[in-house]
């Protein structure tokens, strides 16, 4: 469960005891009444929280500080690529995704080889996902699954 998720149901559940004044049984969760302050404070808290929900997903995915990225030409002479996998897909991982606006699996491949921790990356199909084709760069490398939607590769250390 993501943060977002957990914050907008904490707020959902909060709205609920300002709103109905507790009293309620939620699957484990008892809730006690409340009184009038408390009622307000919750109220005033769960919607802070709903729309901390609904805001968190802008933030960066990201717990580790940004640091520069090292040029192309260093990381690319000294890291390799497996083959392409066509009609793979290897699904999470992401630090990072891109609009690939050339329509160009080599552009995908290439930003991964010169990221040094990137160490797999999937190209997904233009119409997929977004109007553009997608790069997902990822600093795992997840399980493959056939999906026709996709091209994938891994970074040979």
């Amino acid at each position: 469960m993501t943060l977002p998720t957990m914050s907008f149901i904490f707020g959902a559940l909060l709205l609920a005891v300002g709103i109905l004044g507790g009293g309620f049984e939620v699957k484990e969760v008892k809730v006690s009444n409340v009184t009038t302050t408390a009622r307000i404070l919750a109220g005033v808290v769960g919607a802070a929280f709903i729309v901390l929900g609904f805001w968190l997903p802008s933030l960066p995915t990201t717990s580790e500080p940004m640091r520069p990225t090292p040029p192309l030409a260093a990381a690319s002479t000294t890291a390799k690529m497996s083959e392409r996998e066509h009609d793979k897909n290897r699904f999470g991982g992401d630090y990072s995704s891109f609009d690939v606006a050339t329509d160009r699996i080599e552009d995908c491949e290439s930003k991964c080889k010169g990221e040094e921790q990137c160490v797999a990356w999937t190209y997904v199909k233009p119409g997929i996902s977004r109007t553009n084709a997608v790069c997902w760069l990822k600093n795992v490398v997840p399980a493959s699954s056939d999906n026709v939607c996709c091209v994938s590769g891994m970074k040979i250390r």
